[in-house]
């Protein structure tokens, strides 16, 4: 699998911000609003989803296999594209659609680059590498929201 030059740099560059992105994402919660490692991984389900496809990216990059890139993007579409029609566009929030642009946008590089190698039967068994890992997270962050909405309202001031 060969990219060209600017599809590389595209694709390392969007993965760049994406990393900067969940620091900051990362830093916040568990430094500003002092949250458990669980609670950050519950409330702030970007950031665990994002370094999840910074190292699928890592290890696509390394071992240059297809089958790296789906792995990832069961959460990064559920968490930062749909997180895009879940948050409001002001104040403190359009920090975090920042970050669901950034996702989306390594979304649909990933799937460029999916499309352009045509290598359909490693797109399919990424994608159900990602349903198998992914699923459950997404259904247990879902449950622990529900069930801490008082806790996320206060630590998030969405009164």
């Amino acid at each position: 699998m060969i990219l060209s030059k600017t599809e590389k740099t595209i694709g390392i560059v969007l993965a760049s911000l994406l990393l900067l992105l969940t620091l900051s994402g990362t830093w916040y919660f568990l430094s500003e609003l002092n949250v458990t490692l669980l609670q950050w991984a519950m409330f702030n389900a970007c950031s665990p989803s994002g370094l999840m496809y910074l190292l699928c990216f890592l290890l696509f990059l390394r071992q240059k296999k297809v089958i790296w890139l789906p792995v990832a993007l069961l959460p990064m579409y559920y968490f930062g594209t749909m997180g895009m029609f879940t948050f409001t566009w002001s104040g403190a929030n359009i920090f975090a659609q920042l970050s669901h642009i950034t996702m989306t946008l390594n979304i649909l590089w990933a799937l460029y680059v999916l499309f352009k190698t045509e290598d359909y039967k490693s797109f399919a068994k990424g994608l159900l590498w990602s349903i198998l890992f992914f699923a459950p997270y997404i259904v247990y962050v879902m449950y622990y929201c529900r069930t801490h909405a008082e806790e996320l309202n206060r630590l998030l001031q969405m009164n």
